[in-house]
Formats: C-alpha cells, structure tokens, sequence
C-alpha cells in the first residue's frame, strides 16, 4: 500500500520533481565549473598581468572571492539534499545568485581594462571569456534562463567593446562575439530540451517501474502494454543519451574551431599586412620582454632603426604597386641577412625596426647594420624595370641608452635622424651629443614652425649691380630670423628645417609676399626687380603659382621685376612636375634664375631643357677667381653665352675679383663689395643714393675703391 502511495505521489507531483531533478543536476556538475572559473581568471592574470595593468589584481580578489561563495553553496546545497531540505525551484535561485555574480565579474573585465590592452591582450581576453561562456552552456543546461543570462552577460559587454573600438581586427572580433553567443544560446536550447526530455522519460520511466512492482504485490497480472512503454522508454533514454554524446563531441568540436580561428586572428593582430613582418604593437611587446629576459640574463640587446632613402620617389613616380614591391623586396633581404633569433617589424611607411639579441647585439650591431644597409642598396627589378633605394640606419643599445622599449626606439630614431642629416646612406649610433643636437634641432623646428605669427621673420635685400654701369638691376630678398632666446639664426640652419617639416612652403609664400610689396615702392627708372628664392618644394607641392598670382596682384608689381631663384636641387627631380610650373611663371614675364651654379646635380641636358634665364655663379668659385676657379668661371660664362643666359657672380667681396670677372665677361655682381644686405626700410634712401653716383661710377677694374666708398 506504501508503494501505490508513493507511486501516486510520482504522478500528481510529475513538474516539480523536474525542477528538482533540473536543480540537483546543477548543483552535481556545479564544482567543475568554480573549477574552470578560478583556473580562467588566473590565467587573465598570467596574460594582461606582466603590463601592470592597476587593478587586476583587485578583480581577481574579487573573482575568487565569488568562486569561494558559489563553491561554498555547492556544498551547503549538498547537505541540504541529504537531510531532505531540497525545494527545487529555491534551489534554483539559491544556485543562480553566485553563478550570475560571477558573470558579472567576467563582465567588468573588457569594460575595466579594454581600453589599455593592446591587440593581443584583447584577443586573448576574447578567447577565454568565449571558453567560460562555452562551458557555461553545457553546465547549466538544465536551466535555460540561467545560461542565456550567464552567456549574455559574458559576451555582450565584450562585443560592444570590439564593434566600438576603431580597426577591421576589432571589427571581425566584435562579430565573431555575437556569433558565438548567438551558437551558445542555440546550443543552450537544444541542450536544454535534451535534458529535460531525459529527466522528464527517466521520471515517467520510475513512475511506470513503481506501479510495475505495486501490482506484484498485489499479487496482480503485469500489464503487457506497461512492460512494453517501460521498454520503449528505456530504449528511448539510451538513444538520448547517445545523442547528448554526439551534441557535446559536436560543441567541442565548435569550441575548438572558435579556438583555432581566435588564435589566428591575434596572430594577424600582430603582423604587418603587406610584409608579414610583426607590426608596432606586436614588436613593442616582444621588446619588452626580451628587455626583461636580457636585464636577467645580465645581456645587452640592440635596437636598429631602419629608414629607406629615395622611397618617397619610387612611390611618387612608379606608383603605389612599385612601393609594394620595394617594400617586399626589402623585407626579404632584411629577412636572409638578419642572425638567427633576430625580431624584425615594419614600424610604418618606409621605416623599419630590428631588434639584436645576444652576441650580435653585443659585438656587431654596427657590422649587421652596415650588412643590411648594402643589401638594401642592390637594385631593385620588376617586370624589365630597375630602382635603386638605399637606407639609414640608426642603432641604440640596452642598457647604455636606454632601459625600456620606447626609450632605445627613440633613441635609435633620433641616431636614424642624424644620418640623414649627414647625407642619408649612413649607420650611426645614438650618443648623448648627438642626442642634444637632434633635440636642439627639433626645439628649433617647433618655434620655426610659429615664427612667422610671431613676427620674428623679417626680410633684408641684397643689391645686384651692373658689371658694365654699377646700375642696381634687381635685389635678392634674404631672409631672416631672429629667435627670442638664442637671437639671429643662420639660414643654413634654419632653411633646412624648414624644408624637412614642409614649414617652407608657407615661408615661402609670406617672404614672396613681403618682398613683392616692398619692390612696389622702389624707386627708379625703371625701378629695380626684386629677387626670390623658390625651395623645389614649394615648386613640387603645386603652389607657386598661385602665390605669384597672389603677391603680384595684391602688391600692384609688374612681373617683370619678379625673379624667382631656384636651386640645382631641381635637376635631381622629376622635371615632369617643375618644367610646367617654370614655363608659365615665364609666361607670366617672370625671369628665373639658377641659383649656386656649379655645386650640385647640375647636366648640360638638363640646363638645355629647363627654362632659365640667368646662371648665379657660386661664391665658392669666385673666392678663387683669380686662381683654381678661372677654368670653371671661363667655362660656365661660354655656357651661359651659348644658351643665351645671363651671368651673376655671388660674393664679390674686393676689388680685385670684380676686376676679373668683369675682364671674363660676367654681367652682374652681387656681394660686400658692393653692398651688405640692407634692412627693408634702407633700401629705398640706398637707392637714391645710387642713383646719383652712378654717373660717377668707373668699371671695377679700372678702379681701386674700397666697398665703404662705393
């Protein structure tokens, strides 16, 4: 009689002793997931933690301290099931309370620490939270709300973190968040409804046994159709079982290629696309901890800082594919040349850093870099084409320039910086002297780059005279600049700078402005022309003209008294872009002259090709005119007469080589001879004043005058 009691029982009471059984499968599985918990949160720690990241280690506190909770109720929940204190739904929410908090605790862990992770970080922080997410899913199966909320707690946060962090890597991983937790709450269903199918068979199977062995004691016929739905059930439990199997063989199988596929994103995440080479981040990284293995091991460790030279004009003139190219080219010689257990990276652009580990940080960095820098020389084929580039290099070394990753960068950077200020194709090695001076030069750059607002630029004129009258034919405008704290600064110091950080293309524009409004109230008739220096790039970037417009037509000058100076640099350029711009500035009846002549790149094809009006003699020729130099003067004069240009010699300084000129045919002087340069407000009274001597004026050779009394 007990039993068909208790069989009754069975039947009235069928849901709840699912829930029950639901609860109770929980808390049986529980402990393998505090387990996972704990061993997941210290692997974060392993990972983010040697970047000292501030506050992890209280997250881990905090982790722990809810795995203790939920391992703490799994246990109280033990006791409770054998005394008989078990009600299955508040089971269900006693059990749901720590897991949910746990959760939560994965949760704050892209949003604490997101932000300051690199690519890596954060590709591993993805994996292991989509590992406890996994996991989650099977162990909660049995309470389907739980695992959604569990899941979704876990994965959301994560992916809104991605899909708002800028770059296509967190793009993709962003996505891959929400499809993943998209397949967990799929298979969180599918579990689910497995499980519950199982307890919900396994109860109507102990159901069916108990009224079985009621009736036998009843002393009753066993119902056929009741031994056959036992049977039918027992198969059927065997089936599920077997499909819960093949589900869970599957969802590993999932999980492993979620795995796979998370692995090889952090290893795009650190490599360089076009190269394959590592990217900054990734080499940063790499240096830090050879930094800390070399630091231990008592080692020193070698940076290289790699740039190619004449790159910008492979890219300029053959195009983006040829850069590409180069690029590869590049990066395989680098890779054949470099020592074994050598780290390479492109850092950007053209640029490339090497780290040295071992010996060859120690005794040949400067041999390996000299090595690397010769096979980047060799030329450079595709498809019947050839280029050449050539490379700077830059060296630091750990410990004696610096102790950490972005100090022996920098270090290397600024030795890479000096090399190119000693004419590129070179391998220089960091010094603190050279450091100051690199330092000192940039500081100078950052106050050029403000000097015109600040009104520290002013403009001086230098006279050009007529060899034949002593005429004043034109005045070349020179610039100045006068620091607040270190006073007049030399143009070659300055000029250069500018010309480097592209600061010379809205100085250009100011000093042509300032000069054609100042040569509009000359006197003279005709007034003299004013002289111009144009940098090639102010010609390349494709402004020039329009600033000659705009000087012109805001000051009333005729073009005729503007000369635009140039220098030999042009000739080692794409004449393509500047013949254009030199023959409408000519269309314009404005003159162009060849400033320096006979001290750079200069061709007698190019000269012939370029349309120039006047050729400015070097006054390092004219120091020795009446020596070494004559040959050159003699023969630059023919040249010029040949191709119908004028003459000026620069840096007349004395009697005795106007003379000499003069006697060789040249045109036009310009030096202290003469005249120094003369503030803008002088110039006008310094005119006057020429003007009335001029008919006293004799040919510098047949007189013997010093330069105060002309």
């Amino acid at each position: 009689m007990s039993l068909a009691l208790i069989a009754g029982s069975h039947a009235d009471d069928e849901k709840s002793l699912t829930v029950r059984d639901a609860a109770q499968l929980l808390y049986r599985h529980g402990i393998g997931g505090v387990f996972v918990t704990a061993l997941a949160s210290t692997a974060v720690i392993v990972i983010l933690g040697p970047t000292g990241k501030p506050g992890l280690i209280a997250w881990l506190s905090l982790m722990l301290l809810t795995a203790a909770a939920r391992a703490f109720d799994l246990v109280a929940g033990r006791k409770r099931r054998e005394v008989g204190d078990w009600d299955g739904r508040a089971e269900m929410r006693r059990f749901s309370i720590p897991v949910l908090a746990a959760a939560a605790m994965w949760a704050t862990l892209p949003l604490a620490f997101f932000h300051e992770s690199n690519q890596v970080e954060r590709t591993a922080m993805a994996m292991i939270i989509s590992a406890v997410a996994a996991g989650g899913a099977t162990v909660f199966a049995s309470a389907q709300r739980l695992c959604i909320a569990y899941c979704s707690i876990l994965l959301l946060p994560l992916a809104v973190m991605f899909l708002t962090a800028p770059g296509r890597e967190n793009t993709i991983l962003g996505s891959l968040c929400i499809v993943f937790l998209l397949i967990m709450l799929g298979v969180s269903k599918m579990t689910n409804s497995a499980v519950m199918s199982a307890i919900r068979l396994y109860r109507t199977n102990q159901t069916l046994m108990l009224e079985t062995e009621c009736q036998r004691q009843r002393g009753e016929e066993v119902n056929s159709e009741l031994t056959m739905a036992q049977a039918e059930l027992s198969e059927t439990l065997a089936t599920l079982e077997e499909r819960i199997k093949t589900r869970t063989a599957d969802l590993q199988r999932e999980i492993g290629e979620r795995e796979r596929v998370g692995r090889e994103l952090a290893r795009l995440a650190s490599r360089d696309a076009l190269t394959g080479l590592y990217n900054r981040g990734a080499l940063t990284e790499r240096l830090d901890s050879e930094l800390l293995r070399a630091e231990d091991a008592n080692e020193s460790l070698a940076v290289l800082f790699l740039d190619l030279d004449k790159f910008k004009d492979v890219n300029d003139v053959k195009g983006h594919d040829w850069g590409d190219h180069v690029l590869r080219e590049v990066t395989r010689r680098l890779t054949e040349l470099l020592p074994p257990g050598s780290i390479s990276s492109r850092w950007g652009g053209d640029e490339f850093v090497i780290v040295l580990t071992g010996e060859a940080a120690t005794c040949a960095a400067d041999a390996i870099g000299e090595q690397l820098r010769r096979g980047v020389c060799d030329p450079i084929s595709r498809r019947g084409e050839t280029v050449c580039v050539d490379a700077t290099i830059g060296i630091a070394v750990f410990p004696d320039h610096g102790r950490a990753a972005d100090e022996l960068i920098g270090a290397a950077d600024m030795a890479m910086y000096a090399g190119k200020e000693d004419g590129r194709g070179r391998v220089r090695t960091f010094t603190r002297v050279l450091a100051n001076a690199v330092r000192t030069r940039h500081l100078l750059g950052q106050a050029l780059h403000e000097a015109i607002s600040r009104n520290e630029l002013r403009l001086e004129f230098q006279p050009v005279v007529s060899a034949g009258s002593g005429r004043c034919e034109s005045l070349e405008a020179l610039l100045r600049w006068n620091h607040p704290t270190r006073g007049p600064i030399s143009p070659v110091e300055f000029i250069p700078l500018a010309e480097r950080s592209g600061d010379i293309i809205p100085i250009g524009r100011w000093v042509l402005a300032q000069a054609c409004a100042a040569a509009a109230g000359w006197p003279g008739d005709p007034a003299p022309a004013v002289a111009v220096n144009a940098s090639v790039a102010q010609i390349e970037a494709g402004g020039l003209l329009d600033d000659v417009h705009t000087a012109l037509a805001a000051s009333g000058l005729d073009p005729h008294r503007l000369h635009v100076e140039v220098t030999e640099s042009l000739f080692a350029r794409d004449h393509e872009h500047i013949i254009p711009t030199l023959v409408a500035l000519r269309a314009m009846g404005v003159r162009i002259s060849l400033d320096d002549f006979g001290t750079g790149f200069s061709s007698l094809g190019s000269l012939q090709s370029l349309p120039i009006d006047t050729l400015k003699i070097d006054k390092s020729f004219v120091d020795h005119v009446e020596g070494k130099s004559a040959p050159i003067v003699t023969a630059i004069r023919s040249l010029a007469y040949a191709l119908g240009m004028e003459i000026v010699a620069e840096g007349v300084e004395n009697a005795q080589q106007a003379g000499v000129l003069h006697s060789m045919g040249v045109h036009y002087f310009q030096g202290y001879f003469f005249a120094r340069p003369l503030r803008s407000e002088a110039v006008r009274a310094w005119l006057l004043e020429r003007a009335a001597d001029e008919r006293q004026y004799a040919a510098p050779g047949q007189r013997n005058a010093t330069a105060s009394q002309i």
